[in-house]
């Protein structure tokens, strides 16, 4: 989806559709969602993470919900008590229903002003300065490009997340909510680069967000502001070594088994003690 497009055309639905303030509100939020998590078709987002992120009670959060709905905006799949529901934004940049003002009933068209004023002054100011610095330009561009090249073409933190740990189960509403968290105080390379630190260290899902907000809290004492100086901080891999770990001591037959002349030797002295004649 294109971002700006989508915004659009949600605006000009607006127009002509009874759309609420909170279902607007919980379109754009949803929207942000799906912008982070790199455009994925279905968005698992938790009651409560929306109702935080809406300001509302549960019971607004399903009436603004159904409103979407209503309005082709959004489709919804839930998944029972215990799983975050499925929600699917609906792609509006092409046709949409409109709704009929009431002064047009009869008809059913919307007036349209289409006189055009050519009362337009062509004239053209041709004292302009051509001396224009285009290195700020070009500096800002080879950022971008840079930025897009960046962990796997500028994957999104969710989307990267995503593919680290959803292969198996898809992302828990908490570790989402969290990353969303982190989006708004922490650029999104240096979310990535915690994350891809978290995963080379083996951390399941449920550890993913405190091992991340620890990395994140270490950056914040340190100054660390940037992915430069997050790469030339990089810890080596930590291996657990447990010092006191318990250690059996092995019976001394087994650590220093005899040969099998001093063992032959000693079932004869136990049979010479028990009496028995032994003849050599």
């Amino acid at each position: 989806m294109d971002y700006i497009r989508q915004i659009n055309a949600f605006e000009n639905l607006n127009e002509f559709n009874d759309i609420g303030p909170g279902a607007q509100l919980l379109w754009y939020k949803l929207m942000r969602v799906a912008n982070l998590s790199g455009w994925q078709k279905e968005l698992s987002i938790s009651n409560t993470r929306l109702q935080s992120m809406t300001k509302t009670s549960e019971k607004t959060l399903i009436n603004n919900r159904n409103q979407l709905i209503q309005n082709g905006l959004l489709q919804y799949k839930k998944r029972g008590r215990t799983k975050a529901g499925i929600y699917i934004l609906s792609d509006i940049t092409g046709n949409f229903t409109v709704k009929t003002p009431a002064d047009n009933t009869a008809t059913g068209n919307i007036p349209v002003n289409s006189s055009v004023d050519s009362s337009v002054d062509t004239s053209v100011n041709s004292s302009v300065d051509s001396s224009v610095d285009t290195s700020a330009y070009i500096n800002k561009t080879k950022q971008n490009k840079t930025k897009e090249n960046n962990h796997d073409e500028g994957k999104s933190p969710l989307g990267l997340a995503n593919d680290l740990w959803g292969k198996l189960r898809p992302l828990n509403g908490v570790l989402q909510g969290e990353i969303i968290n982190w989006c708004d105080t922490w650029p999104n390379e240096m979310i990535c680069y915690a994350l891809e630190l978290a995963f080379e260290q083996s951390v399941d899902m449920r550890g993913v967000k405190p091992y991340v907000n620890t990395i994140l809290s270490n950056w914040k004492n340190d100054g660390i502001d940037n992915i430069e100086k997050a790469k030339a901080n990089k810890k080596p891999k930590q291996t657990y070594k447990n010092n006191n770990r318990r250690v059996e001591q092995l019976p001394d037959h087994i650590a220093n088994p005899m040969t099998e002349a001093e063992a032959s030797e000693k079932a004869r002295q136990e049979l010479i003690n028990l009496g028995v004649t032994i003849n050599d």
